[in-house]
């Protein structure tokens, strides 16, 4: 505290410069936050700066470069002055951030460099990305000319000098002349003396340590394989403290690194002497802090199957261990291969073998229970056997947590021979054992459980009445501290740093904890654990302490859900309430995450992948409908899946769908539901490609795309069963071609070697037909807008005569334009209706000229104003009166029928010219009423009334006065007009 308290009195700028990476980390912070609340952008607060922002972004510790990144990221965001530290910044962000292997780490310096970009500082930037082409990461050079083996692969049984030659030229560019001197001596005191130093310089040159990592791994690789004992152990010695300093440093081996030393460091497990053994497991016990326990398993696996039995044990006892201390989600490839893989050893001719291997079965029975027994297949009845009596022998040896540390001692008997002093009769021991079972129940309910091992099998006894007479009396003790309440003590693990509390009681260690139980194998852990995050992300003031541990929540997620799709919905002791709960939460949880963008976006590319994996296979599982409500949770993933690919970082999520989509056509197994799914998703990012399109890196789009026609060229593509991969490919392209058109080829910068797929080919014919089509679009345009013109206007004027309340006046208008414009299509617009709609727009036009034509010919005799029902009724005003009134009335409303009669489609019967005089004319009632009742649907009273008309009308009786041919003709106008209405 002594130190913390110097450093906390300090300026802000100071503790930047501190050579205490807790002070620096501690000033960043500040920083960051002062950063953030000035105002004026020209506050001479900012000069202060502009010398240390360099070294925010070149911080020797990983936690707080990362910290010193947002601080800068802010400064140049804020500061006037900003413009002044491009060059150096830039520089110490490509030399420092990008050659990093934490993917925030890079985001942060890729931001730095586009924020230089925003305040007009493109061309410095520009230099210096290009400066950093040519300093090639050494690591990086080595890793890829060992993949295209243009060098030795470090793979070897025993090294040949051609690997050691190779080793001395790469090492001779990194280490010190002297250095190299002393590692390559033929003397192995030279190699102790530099071993020696090596430690000595660890600290101080941490840096440099990491830098050639890999080089130094190797170098002790060639040690394992020398006879002398002082020199292995003083490696052993320096291996100890250097993944002490990583695991401080926390730095993560990389799989380059990690096999080029783990299965070398895993021969020496089955050394014969018990020191150098006890220090390789304390190394491969540091190993699991800065490489993933789940890699370091198939390294392990391997080791089992070596000649050496002392290698087979030891490598079987430290799989053991990785199972009880990281749960079944270790095991791989699969739980149930590697478990049936370590039974094979039960078998094993050596004992120290198959107890190494029981063991390990044995932690993985107390990790899953009876789900062992289904993964391990199928024993020998003797191999059984033995199992399930180790199993019984290791629940016997369970440790029990006292109730206090240093608890008296029990008061003996003063005789300690009192038990043996008298044999009970025969008869006496049913009523003992009663008394005994009644005891131990009453303890049961009162007190707590207790272990097996301090128990009495007394049903053995009392079924055994031949040792029945050997049974002693029990001793009466004092049980009164036994139903005393237990306090069950703190856990004590093993000592820690003096820093341990410091790092621990933070939020991020506490996050750390929490998302680590949420890959729990036990559901109720997992349902607690996914509750403590759900409850962080539903308040907007806590949610942000999320940030940066995304990646490892959605890691742990699509853990679970495939620990429950491969164990737990197999497992029929479950229950499967329980299972829908914990899919629940998982989702809740899922939903409130992807509902705050600035979250969702940290998810990186290949952490959506297995996301998205893990979602479509759940909606595909056929099991979960056999779950209560299990339709409910099905709707629910969709809704989170619409989630994720709105909210996630569009980029990565495009990118995720394109390398899932071709890895499920590769893989012969999966569900062509599966792929149709995930081809979905991609159509949905597609469709809102025009909104997106300027938030999308296109280089790393391409690239994939690139590598998916590496794999599926278009003749391998067509040869699929269903086209639409294929189509679903060039659709994306041809949506970012109309999107950017001829920039889209500016964009291929990611891609190394552009003949090995078909890409740019495609790209640049779609580019070259999308520009044909412009031309041509121009020189159409004028025509289009006519034509959509005059498509409007008839499709308003069709609208009107759908209508009930408009279709005459729409009728009208289309008449009126069929006369102005003879040449005028109907056929588009008439072409999907049903014949009788046609033949109802045929009878209007007609009815409509025929009505403007008998206007022309009857206006010298009569008035009939239009559109007015009106108009029909009689009138003195509108009806001429001359001396024959009565004959000038009938021809007046003969000539309205004959209107009416053509408005309605119907055929006059007399023609003009042979019509008989007005006085002895008698209007064809009977034809003209049936013709309007067939056509307009006349009342059934109407009806009955023209039949009886009908009738009259043929009677030999009938009248021939001109008096009641008026009177008929005056009740028939006044029928229509009523039915009209």
């Amino acid at each position: 505290m002594g130190d913390d308290s110097e450093w906390m009195k300090l300026p802000i700028d100071q503790k930047c410069e501190h050579k205490i990476w807790k002070a620096r980390l501690n000033g960043y912070e500040e920083a960051l936050k002062l950063f953030q609340k000035i105002e004026d952008e020209k506050s001479p607060e900012w000069g202060k700066y502009l010398g240390l922002i360099k070294k925010f972004v070149t911080d020797s510790n990983a936690v707080a470069q990362l910290k010193g990144l947002e601080a800068a990221l802010a400064f140049i965001e804020n500061a006037h002055v900003a413009g002044k530290t491009t060059g150096e910044v830039v520089s110490g962000v490509v030399c420092k951030v990008f050659n990093q292997p934490k993917a925030r780490a890079k985001e942060l310096g890729a931001d730095i460099c586009l924020m230089y970009i925003e305040i007009e500082k493109a061309e410095v930037v520009q230099d210096e990305l290009i400066k950093g082409l040519d300093n090639k990461n050494p690591k990086i050079v080595r890793i890829k000319e060992e993949k295209a083996l243009k060098i030795l692969k470090w793979n070897f049984i025993t090294p040949r000098d051609e690997y050691v030659e190779q080793l001395k030229a790469q090492m001779s560019t990194s280490l010190a002349k002297w250095l190299q001197d002393e590692l390559y001596h033929f003397d192995f005191q030279r190699h102790v003396k530099a071993i020696g130093a090596m430690i000595e310089h660890m600290e101080p040159e941490c840096e440099a340590v990491i830098g050639c990592l890999d080089l130094i791994l190797k170098w002790f690789t060639l040690r394992f394989f020398d006879t002398n004992t002082s020199v292995l152990m003083k490696a052993l010695e320096f291996l100890k403290l250097l993944f002490t300093m990583l695991s401080r440093k926390n730095y993560q081996l990389s799989d380059y690194e990690a096999s080029s030393f783990i299965p070398y460091l895993i021969l020496k497990v089955g050394e014969s002497k018990d020191g150098v053994r006890k220090d390789v497991r304390a190394i491969l016990t540091m190993l699991c802090k800065v490489y993933a326990a789940s890699k370091v398993f198939p390294f392990l696996m391997e080791g089992t199957k070596s000649k050496n039995s002392k290698q087979r044990s030891e490598c079987l006892e430290e799989l053991g261990c990785l199972i009880e201390n990281f749960g079944m989600n270790v095991c791989q490839p699969t739980p149930a291969k590697a478990l049936k893989d370590i039974a094979i050893h039960i078998g094993d001719r050596d004992t120290t073998v198959r107890n190494a291997a029981l063991n390990t079965v044995v932690a993985a029975y107390n990790t899953c229970g009876d789900q062992v027994f289904k993964l391990i297949g199928n024993l020998s009845e003797k191999e059984m056997s033995m199992l399930e009596e180790r199993i019984k022998r290791s629940a016997k040896k369970t440790p029990v947590v006292s109730a206090k540390q240093e608890r008296p001692q029990r008061e003996h008997p003063a005789n300690p021979n009192a038990t043996f002093l008298r044999k009970p009769a025969q008869e006496e021991v049913p009523n003992k054992l009663n008394q005994a079972r009644a005891q131990n129940a009453h303890l049961e309910q009162s007190a707590p459980s207790i272990p097996k091992e301090f128990q009495l099998d007394l049903d053995v006894f009392e079924n055994n009445h031949t040792c029945a007479s050997d049974i002693p009396d029990l001793v009466q003790h004092k049980l009164d501290e036994v139903l005393e309440p237990v306090m069950i003590p703190e856990r004590k693990i093993r000592s820690v740093s003096p820093h341990f509390d410091d790092i621990h009681n933070s939020t991020a260690s506490t996050i750390n904890f929490v998302i680590s139980q949420v890959a729990s194998g036990d559901i109720n852990t997992s349902i607690q654990a996914l509750a403590q995050i759900d409850e962080v992300l539903r308040q907007a003031d806590k949610a942000e302490a999320m940030s940066g541990h995304i990646d490892q929540f959605l890691i742990a997620t699509f853990m679970q859900l495939r620990l429950i799709y491969n164990t737990h919905m197999a497992d029929d002791r479950l229950d499967k309430k329980d299972i829908f709960k914990l899919y629940s939460c998982i989702i809740g949880n899922m939903l409130s995450l992807f509902s705050m963008e600035s979250l969702a976006r940290e998810a990186s590319m290949g952490v959506l992948k297995d996301l998205m994996h893990g979602l479509i296979t759940l909606m595909l599982d056929s099991r979960v409908e056999d779950i209560e409500d299990g339709q409910q949770l099905i709707r629910s993933v969709n809704l989170l899946v619409v989630r994720v690919l709105e909210k996630s970082d569009q980029t990565n999520i495009l990118s995720a769908l394109l390398v899932l989509l071709q890895d499920s056509l590769i893989s012969t197994a999966g569900s062509p539901m599966f792929s149709e799914l995930v081809m979905k998703c991609l159509w949905r990012m597609i469709r809102f490609l025009p909104q997106t399109i300027n938030s999308i890196n296109l280089d790393r789009i391409l690239l994939d795309v690139h590598n998916f026609m590496k794999v599926f060229p278009k003749e391998k593509l067509k040869q699929l069963k269903s086209d639409v991969p294929h189509r679903t490919l060039k659709t994306l392209l041809h949506t970012l071609c109309r999107l950017t058109g001829a920039k889209i080829l500016d964009h291929m910068s990611m891609i190394e070697n552009r003949n090995e797929s078909e890409l740019e080919a495609h790209l640049r014919r779609v580019v070259k037909h999308s520009a044909n089509l412009s031309e041509k679009g121009v020189l159409r345009s004028d025509d289009k807008v006519i034509k959509a013109k005059v498509s409007d206007i008839l499709s308003e004027i069709f609208k009107k005569i759908g209508s009930k309340e408009n279709t005459k006046e729409g009728l009208t208008e289309l008449y009126e334009y069929k006369q102005k414009y003879s040449d005028a299509d109907l056929e588009p617009f008439l072409r999907n209706t049903s014949q009788f709609f046609q033949s109802y727009v045929e009878r209007g036009l007609r009815m409509i000229e025929s009505e403007r034509e008998g206007k022309g010919r009857i206006q010298t005799s009569t008035v009939i104003p239009q559109h007015s029902t009106d108009s029909y009724l009689p009138s003195s005003s509108t009806v001429p009166i001359s001396s024959n009134g009565e004959d000038m009335n009938a021809a007046a409303y003969y000539e309205r029928l004959k209107i009416l009669r053509q408005r309605r489609g119907l055929e006059n019967s007399t023609p003009e010219e042979d019509r008989p005089p007005f006085g002895s004319l008698r209007p064809p009632v009977a034809s003209s009423t049936d013709m309007l009742h067939s056509k307009l649907s006349q009342l059934k009273e109407s009806r009955e009334h023209f039949q009886q008309e009908q009738s009259h009308s043929h009677s030999p009786t009938r009248s021939s006065s001109p008096a009641s041919n008026l009177d008929d003709l005056k009740k028939r106008l006044e029928r229509i007009k009523s039915n009209r209405q």
